[in-house]
């Protein structure tokens, strides 16, 4: 089987960005709330008396903006391109303040804005028919996997490097052997 044959197969069965999209919703659903709870509670300054903040559930808004006059409303990431905005949903936190022992109210708070990724659940277009796309000025044929920021579209690009100076063990069969990728410092 020749190199193109190979290159359209892997295309067609599972395209070039699905990788990065499932990546990035992993993360939305279960990245972002991992990190939070590894926070968990932070004290505050001990000289004022007991007090905490015990961080909990992450709520991930949809794709929106704040309009001049204070509305906020959903974003398409066509609009973000044209009018050079990051295509950003809002993250909220719920935090439950400890004051001396006793647990207050909990509050929604909002902490600030994550880029969405085009084409990820979080996405304007996503579960969109080609008509609802078209409708809203998006291609039907955009595969996504990419972020808006300022209005530019921008990609991470997943790069393999070599460790220097460190073992990598490869086995094939009953076979082990071991590679060294030297470099002196600096």
């Amino acid at each position: 089987m020749s190199f193109m044959p190979l290159f359209k197969v892997i295309e067609k069965q599972r395209g070039w960005v699905k990788f990065q999209i499932d990546s990035f919703n992993h993360f939305l659903d279960y990245g972002i709330q991992s990190i939070i709870d590894e926070i968990g509670t932070v004290s505050l300054n001990p000289e004022i008396g007991d007090h905490q903040l015990r961080f909990g559930k992450v709520h991930i808004g949809r794709p929106s903006i704040k309009e001049a006059d204070g509305s906020t409303r959903q974003i398409f990431p066509n609009e973000a391109r044209l009018r050079n905005l990051t295509y950003a949903a809002p993250v909220y936190v719920d935090i439950t303040p400890i004051i001396n022992g006793a647990h207050e109210k909990p509050e929604r708070v909002h902490i600030g804005n994550l880029p969405i990724m085009v084409g990820s659940s979080l996405c304007s277009t996503h579960g969109l028919t080609s008509r609802e796309l078209a409708r809203n000025g998006e291609d039907m044929n955009d595969p996504g996997g990419y972020f808006i920021v300022n209005g530019t579209e921008r990609v991470l690009v997943l790069i393999e490097e070599i460790a220097s100076n460190k073992p990598i063990f490869e086995k094939e069969g009953d076979t082990i052997s071991v590679r060294i990728n030297s470099e002196r410092s600096g």
